[in-house]
């Protein structure tokens, strides 16, 4: 008895299945047709309005003013902020008379055991150095020490 049970169950279940499979596939294939006429003509009213596009802007500058205003509420913000000046930062560029590897290597070497805050920006074959400090012993110090590596060097004050 248990097991004509079970099997009419799952066989009534497949049944059932088969059925709303059929439905699905139905409902799916009607609203298909339906969205495929919808595309046809809203496509159809593109080509229309693409068409008419000329015409919307002759009909827009006809259009006569109305008698009447809409009732809004005009917000006119304003925001007065005090115009901050960013103090502009000295620093000091370091014109080199040699621009080759050894010579870059050496000031490179020269600068970081000095412990000063410095930048190097290439430019093919030129190259800027700039030298963040404002201790003027600091500066001539790393002036004598290149010197020592035949590097003639000189210092200029640079607004930033």
């Amino acid at each position: 008895m248990g097991r004509r049970t079970f099997l009419l169950v799952v066989v009534l279940l497949f049944v059932m299945l088969g059925l709303v499979g059929v439905y699905l596939v139905k409902f799916a294939s009607v609203n298909f047709s339906q969205t495929t006429e919808k595309n046809i003509t809203s496509e159809q009213n593109i080509t229309k309005n693409t068409a008419g596009s000329e015409n919307w802007i002759n009909e827009l500058a006809t259009i006569k003013k109305k008698d009447y205003v809409l009732p809004v509420n005009e917000i006119f913000i304003e925001y007065n902020r005090p115009k901050i000046e960013k103090p502009k930062i000295t620093a000091y560029e370091l014109m080199i008379d040699k621009n080759d590897i050894y010579s870059m290597f050496c000031l490179m070497q020269t600068l970081r055991n000095s412990e000063v805050d410095f930048t190097v920006v290439r430019d093919g074959a030129k190259s800027q150095i700039f030298l963040n400090t404002q201790d003027s012993r600091l500066l001539q110090n790393i002036i004598l020490q290149l010197r020592v590596y035949d590097i003639h060097s000189s210092v200029r004050e640079v607004k930033l």
